[in-house]
């Protein structure tokens, strides 16, 4: 089946936008970018005009660093719960949710999460979930909620940790394994996966060195959260003496496949190494405000040359308001206007981010060109002055962010997944009733936890 995307503005995300163009999707490809006098459109059988008159259309945006999992704890009321530091917004909250996460919980939350990034022109995530309680095969489940039902091209993980006991960590690694195997015999490009670890203080060695040992025969890397609290860094040097870091290099777990969220409370020393192992950094800015964690210095991250992405680590899903939310922070932290810019923190989201994906999904994606996968958004952007492609972020920064501009159609993999502002296949009205009852079960739970 092909699809003609007509008479949209488009943003290619190769140096050029194209004020009335016609997209061509043909398959899971994009078959022609082109002026719409220069592409004739010329619709049979099954093939599909959709009206994009007045539109902009942009790359479906990737995610990468969340958690589908925090999507039942909106509005969750804890008694008592008023946390100092990240310790114990995890203890306080986070820690008790994922361990009272059963099937159909852990199924609601992914794909009320699965609609809500694609409502905001998400097309690709990389997940880190945990559930403590249902840990054999939640990856699945999660797969059949946000890629067979929803259609998101998703790379996900098991977050494995010792803070419930050696078992627990168990579980996690096969969880892990299970599914790294599983994904490793398709020849589909919309599943991917990482070695999923929650941090180095909820670690042991033991652990540490069991995963490395499996990294060297697994065409991936690790996904896990690095230095996001100082207490991190607190652990790694009070019980073994070196920073977190330099410890997760000593197990052999850092490399060009590795995807490290947060990277706050980093030391010099500990950025050469990041760079010279060109691993991936994803700064998460509303997640670290909400939880006082602290400010990534990603104007520094960036100048050193180091390869730094952007996530919402479960924090909300438009990535266009962790963007803008990324380059605000950063002028506050230098009391500096001047700091940064659009383009620059651009280049995380439009850039980066797509780099990540191409690397762990095999494909060529977030571009609007021919031979790229048709992973795509349009959505309603009347801009009132010019748009170009050399000033794109800047409209993005100034128009598209915080202004409600609605994501109305989105595609992956060259299926439609929402059209004219409905998602596809799918009732939203009984999903959210639905997770309303559920939410109201699992805090119910929490109560007595």
């Amino acid at each position: 089946m092909r699809y003609f995307l007509r008479n949209g503005r488009i943003w290619t995300n190769d140096g050029d936008l194209i004020d009335k163009g016609t997209i061509l999707v043909e398959g899971n490809e994009i078959k022609a970018v082109k002026p719409t006098d220069e592409l004739k459109v010329s619709p049979g059988g099954s093939d599909e005009v959709l009206n994009c008159k007045g539109k902009l259309i942009i790359p479906g945006m990737v995610n990468a660093h969340t958690h589908l999992y925090s999507t039942l704890a909106r509005g969750l009321p804890l008694p008592d719960y008023s946390p100092e530091n990240l310790s114990e917004v995890l203890t306080g909250l986070w820690w008790k949710l994922d361990r009272n996460l059963d099937e159909e919980a852990v199924r609601t939350s992914a794909r009320i999460g699965g609609m809500e990034l694609i409502k905001n022109g998400v097309t690709t995530i990389f997940d880190h979930h945990s559930s403590p309680g249902h840990t054999a095969g939640s990856l699945r489940v999660i797969e059949e909620e946000v890629v067979e039902k929803l259609g998101l091209r998703s790379s996900l993980c098991y977050e494995v940790t010792d803070r419930n006991g050696q078992e627990e960590a168990r579980r996690g690694i096969r969880e892990n394994l299970d599914w790294l195997s599983a994904v490793s015999n398709r020849d589909d490009d919309l599943t991917a996966g990482q070695f999923g670890l929650h941090a180095s203080f909820s670690l042991s060695s033991e652990t540490l060195e069991e995963v490395g040992s499996y990294l060297e025969d697994l065409d991936t890397g690790i996904h896990i959260h690095l230095a996001e609290g100082r207490e991190d860094q607190e652990d790694s040097l009070g019980k073994y003496g070196t920073r977190v870091v330099n410890r997760l290099d000593n197990y052999g777990l850092l490399d060009e496949k590795s995807v490290l969220a947060h990277g706050i409370h980093l030391s010099e020393p500990e950025k050469k190494i990041l760079l010279e192992k060109d691993s991936f950094l994803v700064h998460n800015p509303r997640s670290n405000m909400n939880n006082g964690a602290g400010v990534a210095d990603l104007e520094g991250l960036i100048s050193r040359g180091l390869r730094v992405g952007l996530g919402n680590d479960g924090f909300g899903f438009s990535m266009i308001d962790e963007f803008r939310a990324a380059l605000l922070l950063q002028k506050i932290y230098h009391g500096s206007p001047n700091i940064l810019g659009p383009d620059a923190v651009g280049e995380t989201l439009f850039t980066q981010n797509y780099n990540l994906a191409e690397t762990a999904f095999g494909i060529k994606v977030g571009k609007l060109k021919r031979g790229y996968k048709a992973d795509l958004v349009v959505m309603d952007y009347p801009s009132p002055t010019p748009l170009t492609g050399e000033n794109f972020f800047s409209h993005l920064f100034f128009g598209i962010s915080g202004n409600n501009y609605e994501v109305e159609t989105v595609f992956v993999d060259g299926n439609p997944l929402m059209k004219y502002s409905k998602l596809v296949g799918v009732e939203e009205r009984e999903e959210y009733q639905n997770a309303r009852e559920i939410s109201a079960r699992l805090w119910e739970e929490l109560k007595d936890n």
